[in-house]
């Protein structure tokens, strides 16, 4: 009987490790998916400030081109 209730707990043991690495290996996907909603909304403004900066250029070249005409 002893022997059975010490299988028994080591298979309990087993399992709630293989149940703690589950969930610390979900929490660092969930971890990385934000880090990467993030790194969408850097990329986002980065581009938002690429297209101020093309905008300006265009409306520098524009008011050049009519000076020179």
């Amino acid at each position: 009987m002893a022997k059975r209730r010490s299988a028994r707990k080591g298979v309990l043991d087993w399992w709630q490790t293989v149940l703690d690495e589950t969930k610390d290996l979900v929490d660092d996907g969930i971890g990385r998916l934000r880090d990467d909603d993030d790194d969408d909304d850097e990329l986002h403004s980065d581009i938002s400030d690429l297209k101020k900066a093309v905008a300006e250029l265009n409306a520098k070249l524009d008011r050049i081109a009519t000076e020179r005409k």
